[in-house]
């Protein structure tokens, strides 16, 4: 069985507390500093007003004059559904972490551990927030999980069988399905409102007019998606903050400070033998609020330029003056392949490197890309005709560092 715990509007509810605001009261998610003046996520009393996610502010305003707005808290969510995961993982699950408030894992093994389903569940709802509205659902394939967990009530699981799963998902609204805008309109269009409808189209008709997306949400209506979890690798984490005396805005400031929490971020790494495969970057702002961004290195290092590179640009993008610049990093990554030399490489294995190097470059480039500079008529005191450039010689007998 797949099991999906959900908490229903996370993201407005880690900002509602941290801005001290209770879950009745008409309050939707306001944008944050330089975004698009557009509502996020709405409490039910702010639903019931006719506020939906997407509106304008000033729409929103209209519909609803009582309407508050609290600052969005993307580091805070991310945070506190790092938390949650951490919970999971505690009980033995193999977490899928999806959007924020979405955590996916399969009770193989676990089931066996706990005494069954039941004491699976019993756990998963021990590990989730109180006060929270954790919802979980448990079904045979991920979507209809996802789906049962949407459906269930507050803290008490929906265990959806494979002999209920084509029931469970038919009077389903359509737009639940994995599809994008364009191909949700053009679903309605069709006149296809529910999961049930797709489930009754020919696969070659869903084929033919949504393409392979719509082949994947045609299996998920079906009840029949087969697609494997993939379980996050949980990481090792570090972290590093600097505190500035004053919100500061400049980006040479920001980046001096990056800089600073990245050496001790790869010092710390290197002293456990351990190299960062990810990086999570936040800067609380003033005045409340937070800009965050997660980077998955290329490959695992702990060489601080390689990092900054990766790191340094995405600074550019914090919206605000910064009091509090956090970074915290997975350190779960091996330095093999990465280890310093004790004897340094003599001339020989250099020029050996030397030429698999220009050979490489050749290959890719052309015989021009790597040129060398000959001296022709040394008497000459016109450059053109003193020197020329040739394609270089890879040939054993030349020295590749002339």
């Amino acid at each position: 069985m797949i099991v999906t715990a959900t908490i229903p509007r996370f993201a407005l509810l880690v900002a509602l507390l941290a801005a001290r605001r209770p879950v009745d009261a008409c309050i939707a998610l306001g944008p944050q500093p330089g975004d698009t003046q557009l509502v996020g996520q709405c409490t039910p009393t702010a639903t019931q007003a006719g506020v939906t996610p997407g509106l304008r502010v000033g729409e929103a305003l209209a519909r609803c004059p009582q309407l508050e707005l609290v600052v969005p808290d993307p580091g805070a969510a991310e945070h506190a559904a790092e938390e949650v995961t951490e919970r999971l993982e505690g009980i033995g699950a193999a977490v899928q972490p999806g959007d924020p408030g979405i955590w996916t894992f399969t009770t193989s093994g676990l089931e066996r551990l706990y005494g069954g389903l039941g004491g699976v569940l019993r756990n998963v709802k021990a590990a989730l927030p109180v006060g929270a509205d954790g919802r979980i659902g448990a079904a045979p394939t991920p979507f209809a999980a996802l789906q049962a967990s949407l459906e269930a009530p507050s803290r008490t699981p929906l265990v959806i069988t494979r002999d209920e799963v084509a029931d469970f998902l038919a009077p389903l609204p359509a737009d639940r399905l994995p599809l994008d805008v364009k191909e949700l309109i053009e679903l309605a269009n069709l006149g296809l409102a529910t999961v049930g409808q797709v489930a009754e189209l020919p696969r070659t008709a869903v084929l033919d007019r949504l393409g392979l997306a719509g082949l994947r949400a045609w299996h998920c209506a079906r009840g029949d998606d087969d697609e494997s979890l993939r379980p996050r690798r949980p990481p090792d984490p570090l972290q590093a903050a600097f505190h500035f005396p004053e919100a500061v805005g400049a980006l040479p400031a920001l980046e001096a400070a990056a800089k600073l929490l990245l050496t001790e971020l790869a010092s710390a790494a290197r002293a456990r033998g351990r190299a960062l495969r990810s990086l999570n970057i936040r800067a609380w702002l003033e005045g409340g609020g937070s800009w965050t961004r997660t980077l998955t290195l290329r490959e695992a290092t702990a060489q601080i330029d390689r990092l900054a590179t990766a790191t340094l640009p995405s600074l550019a993008e914090v919206s605000g003056p910064v009091e509090t610049l956090v970074i915290r990093a997975d350190a779960s990554g091996t330095l093999a392949g990465h280890q310093l030399a004790v004897i340094e490489p003599g001339a020989v294995e250099r020029t050996r490197r030397a030429r698999d190097a220009i050979r490489q470059v050749r290959s890719v480039q052309g015989d021009d890309a790597v040129l060398r500079l000959v001296e022709l008529e040394p008497w000459s005191q016109l450059p053109e005709r003193r020197w020329a450039l040739v394609p270089y010689d890879v040939s054993t007998s030349q020295d590749p560092s002339v």
